[in-house]
C-alpha cells in the first residue's frame, strides 16, 4: 500500500511540478532563452512538451521512492514529515541537479539567467516530490 501512496504522491507532485516549471522556466526566465537562439531546436511541438512532462512526472515518482527508502533518516527541526522532506529534497538537489547543471552550463551556450531559472525550477521539483512523498507516506492507514 505504501508503494501506491508513493506513486500517487509522485504523480501529483509531477503534475504540480509541470505547472511550476511552466511558470518558472516558461514565463519568468524564458526571456533568457532568446539570448542564446542557436542553442535551441528550431521547432517545438506538443510531443516535446508531453515527453518533458512525462520525464518530470517519472522523476517525481523516483524521488518519492528514494525519499520512502532513505528520507526518513534526515533530521528535522519542527514538523518531522514536512521539514524532513524539504531538507531531503534540498540536499538531493544540491548533490545531483546543481553540479550537473552548473557543469553542463560551462560547455553549453546557455545564458546565466536561464541557468538560474533551471536550477530554481529543479529545486522546486525536488522539494515538491519529497514533500508529496512524506505527506502520502504519513497520511493515515497502511
Amino acid at each position: 500500500m505504501v508503494i501506491l501512496k508513493i506513486i500517487a504522491g509522485g504523480i501529483i507532485a509531477g503534475v504540480v511540478a509541470n505547472v511550476t516549471g511552466y511558470v518558472i522556466t516558461g514565463r519568468l526566465f524564458h526571456a533568457y532563452q532568446a539570448k542564446t537562439p542557436n542553442t535551441w531546436r528550431q521547432s517545438e511541438s506538443w510531443a516535446h512538451y508531453l515527453y518533458a512532462a512525462a520525464v518530470r512526472i517519472a522523476g517525481c515518482v523516483g524521488i518519492g521512492f528514494l525519499y520512502g527508502t532513505i528520507g526518513g533518516q534526515f533530521p528535522a527541526l519542527a514538523d518531522p514529515a514536512i521539514l524532513r522532506a524539504v531538507t531531503f529534497g534540498s540536499l538531493l538537489w544540491a548533490v545531483t541537479i546543481l553540479p550537473v547543471v552548473l557543469e553542463v552550463s560551462l560547455f553549453v551556450n546557455w545564458h546565466r539567467g536561464f541557468v538560474v531559472g533551471l536550477l530554481l525550477d529543479w529545486l522546486v521539483v525536488c522539494v515538491l516530490a519529497s514533500v508529496a512523498a512524506a505527506v502520502c507516506i504519513s497520511w493515515g492507514g497502511p
